[in-house]
């Protein structure tokens, strides 16, 4: 071989060799490219969120009951049930408790009462009712509302209730899930900015009273109860709710208007283990321009228990404002929850419940 063919395979041999160590500093960045998200903080993030959120999605469909916590103070939540436009609420099926009652219009609001349980979000919240907060003092409660009639306004003051309110608090505690800023029916909170601010006023979080209601550890059915497995309830001409008893699962599913009642979270239809119907009396505050109403929930009356496809004739008092309501059956002894949801439906004792 001459020296000239020499030197140019010797220059060849450089080129190969330099492109050949280009082409492994190629492959070194791209893998490592490839590589770094893993590690990275926004690549972590990803991989939590991805772990992390089936789980949340599973747990908010389970519906295991959460006892009541003696000591614990509660949250009591003002909750919209006004035409369609609220549907569906969101965080119902997490409160051990809901009352129902009547509002001006011949429609209801509710109540779920929420005993260290934390759904993601709770609502939408509307204004209180003074005889909501009557409900919200048997347990202690402290009372989440988003404004409030004039009589409820009085009975915050003059009872010394400890509220978080809405039209104050608004943009600490609450949320609106639209948009439109002409919507009214769409302010969510959640017990996790509820509680941070009850730490920052310092509310109690912990209680001496004593529980209103007493559980069974275990499902009990009702000793000569007759069979209750459809139930009406008519608060109106205009609203209705009803329960349709499940055999498979000895849970009373819940109807709105003949509809599934469903939860934003879960999208699940709810259903109470227990209900309870009192009846008081009911009538139009004289002189209110706005059709709200007042109860007869002071005193003493007649009511339902209805548990595992049973019910059963009870009695109500009420010895003040501030007193719990006591429930007996016609025996005189206290009523015992089964392990479950229960839903307390306060109705015009001029509309009787159908059962069968």
């Amino acid at each position: 071989m001459n020296r000239k063919n020499l030197t140019i395979l010797i220059v060849l041999l450089v080129i190969i060799t330099y492109l050949s160590a280009c082409d492994n500093d190629k492959s070194s960045v791209s893998k490592n490219t490839s590589t770094k998200p893993e590690t990275s903080k926004v690549s972590t993030a990803e991989e939590q969120t991805n772990s992390v959120q089936p789980e949340k999605k599973e747990d908010a469909k389970k519906n295991d009951f959460v006892f009541p916590i003696d000591g614990i103070r509660p949250m009591a939540v003002m909750i919209d049930n006004e035409g369609n436009r609220p549907l569906p609420q969101g965080g119902l099926y997490k409160a051990q408790v809901i009352y129902e009652i009547i509002v001006e219009g011949g429609v209801t609001r509710l109540m779920p009462v929420f005993w260290n349980t934390e759904p993601e979000m709770i609502g939408p919240v509307r204004s209180s009712r003074h005889y909501f907060i009557d409900y919200a003092m048997e347990h202690d409660a402290i009372y989440v509302h988003f404004g409030y009639s004039p009589q409820a306004l009085s009975d915050l003051k003059k009872f010394k209730i400890n509220n978080v309110n809405g039209v104050a608090n608004g943009g600490e505690v609450f949320w609106d899930l639209t948009k439109d800023r002409y919507n009214w029916q769409d302010s969510y909170t959640s017990p996790q900015k509820v509680s941070a601010y009850t730490k920052r006023v310092k509310y109690r979080t912990t209680t001496d009273k004593k529980s209103v209601f007493s559980f069974n550890t275990e499902d009990t059915a009702l000793v000569d109860g007759q069979k209750a497995e459809k139930i009406l309830v008519k608060y109106s001409n205009d609203y209705k709710c009803s329960y349709v008893y499940d055999t498979a699962t000895s849970m009373y599913m819940r109807f709105r208007k003949d509809k599934p009642h469903t939860d934003r979270i879960t999208k699940d239809q709810l259903s109470a283990k227990n209900i309870i119907i009192q009846y008081v009396g009911n009538n139009r505050i004289k002189g209110d321009t706005k059709d709200r109403q007042e109860l007869g929930n002071v005193g003493k009356g007649k009511g339902l228990f209805i548990t595992n496809g049973k019910v059963i004739e009870i009695t109500w008092s009420k010895a003040s404002r501030t007193a719990p309501t006591k429930y007996n059956d016609t025996n005189g002894n206290a009523i015992r929850l089964n392990p479950g949801q229960t839903w307390i439906q306060i109705v015009p004792k001029s509309n009787p419940a159908s059962i069968s």
